[in-house]
């Protein structure tokens, strides 16, 4: 069966890292800490690519010699599984704001760029003026 992975935490990858043939999830995800050389408690990803259910299946480095994984549970479904009454109102408040902005996308670099770039035309401007005038006393 054809599998993929890709990391979880503590750093989310964002496209799949290793694609492969394997007998089944576990072997793949062992072969796939091997050769990514993973340290311990990375949590990765594993999808069966054919099929009609494409499982998914969540791992974690518990040791590195020899590797072995343990099974691991979606940190996003372990933030939303969470009994409500053992957070206080600020807390998930914080959650929601941050869940919200994740999907927003952060126009900061481009106000940064616009401003550069306007203190660079202002100081061209400056400089071909100020050398117009110079330019125009030699002359005259």
């Amino acid at each position: 069966m054809k599998f993929a992975a890709k990391r979880t935490w503590p750093d989310k990858a964002p496209t799949w890292e290793h694609q492969d043939d394997a007998d089944d999830a576990s072997s793949f995800a062992l072969e796939f800490a091997t050769l990514e050389q993973l340290a311990v408690d990375t949590e990765f990803v594993v999808m069966c690519k054919e099929g009609s259910g494409q499982e998914v299946q969540f791992f974690r480095v518990a040791a590195t010699a020899p590797y072995r994984l343990e099974p691991a549970e979606s940190r996003t479904a372990t933030a939303a599984s969470a009994p409500a009454d053992s957070a206080s109102p600020a807390v998930e408040t914080a959650e929601e704001d941050e869940s919200a902005a994740a999907g927003l996308p952060n126009l900061s670099p481009v106000i940064s760029m616009i401003f550069y770039m306007g203190k660079v035309a202002f100081i061209a401007t400056a400089g071909i003026a100020l050398m117009a005038f110079v330019i125009g006393y030699f002359r005259g």
